[in-house]
């Protein structure tokens, strides 16, 4: 079982937009490039998809040696939904598609990929009004700042045109190849840290998407639908992306939402973030000890929190010009404000601290394959805390007052060269627990 293989069975736990990771590099971590496939089945339960089976198949490597495809269906057992005198039955069903990192015949520095999802769930839970100082309830008034829970889908989109920038480490060749001893780096000695745009690795991004969400209990606003364009630079000048153990990177983006034909209001938003890795190498008994800190804010300029997207009916509950909770300006979730539900705070503007001490250590009982399908090649324990908060308006006090915060745990593991974690944080509303792939920064 290959990292591609270990990728779909950690990242089908969620169905996120997360699923394909953001990555700065297009790399490869083994020069041997013949193509696997496998078919997956697999099972888990939840509260918003209830009892759900499935079966996923990835490609990795066919067509071209960096290219990884998958598709998966799955289907979910009867749910009870509804108010508590209305309660009626209603099935999880949906399917996943995706093609990453083909690079057309045409350019040699240009990578598209497409994601894209059509799913049914019977309890959604979405924060329509994800205020900073508001209390968590069980209420499901869309009028209020507690969850809407509802049924309804969530389909979404994305085609991603990654162009690798002719500078630094990729001047020359726009694929970066990592040799790993044990998920160590061993050819990146002299890599992280460098002159920004002289080294390291950048990449500019055009990402067209859609989505559209739908509240059979949202009465004013029944579905929100969005379709626009996110253009992002970004640049990584660390010694390893999956894990780094010294360096520093940024990225920045702009998205717009014209407001056309498939979108229920024009938006527009700015994200910008910054992330520094400390080597802090010589504790014993260790393999890699690193201090990683990162920033990050949003803000969304079109957002008017004096008007109503509906402006004809007192009861609307969506501001206008607003991005969905989902994008723009949120925190909460399994990458920022981890002791909180995904995209709990939404706002027109949100700042973001985060600080994570990580340690692999010598011993590892699972290095080979002798215990598990596929070789762990380190096991990493982290300890962190994060702070934020969302606004209507940029301001000095936002950055610095009436901040939430949380602390946490993780255990991380290399698995078929994919990092995967197991995080648990607690902050004022509560403790929530996240399995995830990928570093959060």
């Amino acid at each position: 079982m290959n990292r591609y293989q270990k990728l779909l069975l950690s990242a089908l736990l969620l169905f996120g937009h997360n699923l394909c990771a953001e990555r700065v590099s297009i790399d490869v971590h083994d020069e041997n490039k013949t193509a696997t496939w496998i078919a997956l089945p697999y099972a888990f339960n939840s509260e918003t998809m209830g009892t759900t089976l499935g079966v996923g198949a990835i490609f990795n490597g066919y067509i071209q040696p960096q290219m990884t495809s998958f598709v998966t269906a799955f289907r979910g057992k009867s749910m009870e939904v509804g108010d508590q005198n209305q309660n009626t039955e209603a099935n999880t069903y949906g399917g996943v598609v995706s093609v990453y990192n083909y690079r057309p015949w045409f350019s040699e520095r240009l990578f598209v990929s497409f994601l894209g999802s059509y799913a049914y769930y019977p309890q959604q839970k979405i924060y329509v009004n994800g205020s900073n100082d508001s209390v968590k309830s069980t209420s499901v008034s869309a009028s209020s700042v507690s969850p809407l829970i509802t049924q309804g889908y969530n389909n979404w989109g994305y085609m991603t045109f990654r162009y690798v920038l002719p500078w630094g480490e990729n001047a020359t060749n726009p694929i970066t190849t990592y040799k790993l001893d044990q998920g160590i780096p061993v050819n990146r000695d002299e890599y992280g840290g460098g002159t920004p745009i002289e080294t390291g690795r950048s990449i500019l991004e055009l990402k067209p998407f859609y989505t559209k969400w739908t509240a059979d209990k949202l009465s004013e606003e029944p579905q929100w639908q969005t379709a626009g364009l996110r253009l992002m630079f970004q640049h990584d000048n660390t010694d390893y992306i999956d894990n780094p153990l010294r360096g520093y990177g940024f990225k920045t983006s702009y998205t717009q939402d014209f407001g056309g034909g498939l979108s229920t209001q024009s938006w527009n938003a700015l994200e910008g973030e910054y992330s520094q890795y400390i080597d802090l190498s010589g504790v014993p008994y260790t393999r890699h000890s690193s201090l990683a800190l990162n920033v990050w804010s949003a803000y969304s300029p079109s957002w008017d929190h004096g008007e109503k997207l509906n402006s004809d009916n007192p009861n609307a509950v969506i501001d206008a010009h607003r991005p969905p909770p989902w994008e723009g300006a949120r925190l909460g979730g399994w990458n920022r404000l981890r002791a909180y539900d995904s995209n709990r705070f939404n706002d027109k503007a949100a700042i973001y601290y985060g600080a994570e001490y990580r340690v692999i250590p010598e011993f590892n009982p699972m290095k080979d394959e002798k215990w598990f399908p596929f070789p762990i090649d380190w096991f990493e324990f982290v300890a962190f805390a994060e702070a934020g908060r969302v606004a209507p308006n940029y301001q000095s006090e936002m950055f610095y007052k009436d901040l939430k915060s949380d602390v946490g745990f993780s255990i991380r593991a290399l698995a078929a060269k994919v990092p995967v974690r197991f995080d648990m944080a607690t902050g004022s509303e509560g403790s929530t627990m996240w399995v995830m792939i990928q570093q959060p920064f």
